[in-house]
């Protein structure tokens, strides 16, 4: 106790003649500070309502929601893990051409997926639902499942609107969604053996439920890190608070606003600008699938049926929307993916688009010298080697370290 006091009487000496931040790094500070404004998503209008919430989370974790049914969405994003899995590439019904991205903190992002092909929570759920990859589902066995589970069934039609009669399966294939890649698979076939209307109408069913999942996925949370609580204690002046803050992790924090350049792409509450830079990563044995990044992204957002600007959206002339409309795919986008939010991002190796790097030092080691050649496109001009010791590195890693929060809401949790 003696120790304590007297190494905050020294720092509060220190303070007088050397604060601990400069004005700068205050400012930098007060940027990064947990968001006091909830996220907000007007294309999902359930996106608050608690039996939503509910119905997503028992969907989340329903292995029905996939062809072989041994696969849910938590297969690939699990909460001891993040909510990611642990692997370098996904596997599912087979194996995936990338990392898993995990969700804590998802419902801030403005894009989806590494390449932003989806511009909200939603329209991203569908895409792992049916990719033959990973869950190898179709719209038409989840509007099956929803209308024959007596408990689904029940929060869907107090949340949405009676499902259709499903009973005749002629009408109403049970397995059935498009297929572009695959014109003659019996799901595709099955599909445009519908009507118009009778495929909007699945397509209905297909994106309110996905809605559901949205606003489950939106409250996967973990804040009030060390981090939070240190720039709580600077803005309210407070020593002890302040010297409970590891000194690794403020001599990181000092690099990463200052010489190291992090918070040019890792800035604001969520630590990213959420942009999309090619990081030089280069190629790795178990990434078999071509990886165009950003610029194949672009086209798969604007020629999705369920983006913001969509039949489906519940905002189609808002903000979401609007930012469609000044996307373009331009060839400098080649291999360029999404910058991730770093808070909690010590919970979630590996790292990277593919999971090229074990570990947070592995990445620091390799923005510290740049030395790969691209996998795909050009390294981004805008990166330089940081060129820091190996004692500097420790110290970033510490401060990245110091992100991790606790659970803002357990019942989130299986």
């Amino acid at each position: 106790m003696r120790s304590t006091l007297l190494f905050l009487l020294i720092l509060g000496g220190c303070e007088a003649d050397s604060p601990l931040l400069t004005e700068d790094e205050r400012i930098d500070l007060a940027l990064l500070r947990w968001p006091s404004e909830a996220p907000v998503d007007l294309t999902n209008a359930v996106m608050d309502s608690e039996v939503a919430v509910a119905l997503g989370k028992a969907l989340f974790y329903d292995t029905r929601l996939s062809s072989n049914g041994e696969l849910a969405c938590v297969t690939c994003h699990q909460p001891d893990l993040g909510f990611s899995d642990g692997l370098q590439v996904s596997e599912g019904v087979g194996i995936a051409a990338r990392h898993a991205p995990s969700l804590l903190g998802t419902a801030y992002q403005t894009w989806f997926f590494w390449d932003g092909g989806c511009d909200s929570l939603w329209c991203q759920a569908i895409g792992p639902l049916e990719n033959p990859s990973e869950m190898a589902f179709t719209r038409g066995e989840l509007a099956h499942l929803i209308g024959e589970d007596e408990a689904y069934r029940s929060a869907y039609e107090q949340i949405f609107e009676a499902l259709p009669d499903l009973e005749d399966t002629e009408r109403f294939p049970r397995v059935a969604r498009p297929d572009w890649s695959d014109e003659e698979s019996s799901a595709h076939q099955a599909w445009m053996s519908m009507s118009q209307a009778d495929r909007q109408t699945i397509n209905r069913v297909l994106s309110n439920t996905t809605k559901a999942i949205g606003a489950f996925e939106g409250k996967i949370q973990r804040t009030l890190s060390p981090f939070d609580a240190f720039a709580e204690a600077i803005a309210n002046a407070d020593a002890i608070g302040q010297a409970l803050y590891s000194r690794d992790a403020l001599a990181g924090f000092k690099l990463f606003v200052g010489e190291a350049g992090c918070i040019r792409c890792h800035s604001g509450p969520e630590f990213t600008n959420g942009e999309f830079y090619n990081s030089g990563v280069g190629d790795r044995e178990w990434l078999t699938q071509p990886d165009e990044g950003r610029i194949e992204g672009v086209v798969d957002v604007l020629e999705n049926p369920f983006n913001a600007a969509g039949h489906f959206s519940d905002d189609p002339e808002g903000l979401r929307a609007q930012r469609l409309s000044s996307l373009e795919s331009l060839p400098e986008q080649l291999g360029a993916f999404r910058v991730p939010t770093l808070r909690n991002v010590a919970l979630s190796p590996p790292y990277m688009h593919g999971g090229q790097h074990a570990d947070l030092g592995e990445v620091l080691a390799h923005y510290n010298s740049l030395s790969e050649s691209p996998r795909e496109g050009e390294t981004d001009p805008m990166l330089e080697p940081l060129g820091l010791t190996e004692d500097q590195l420790l110290q970033l890693e510490a401060f990245l370290e110091s992100l991790t929060g606790l659970w803002m809401d357990p019942s989130i949790l299986p």
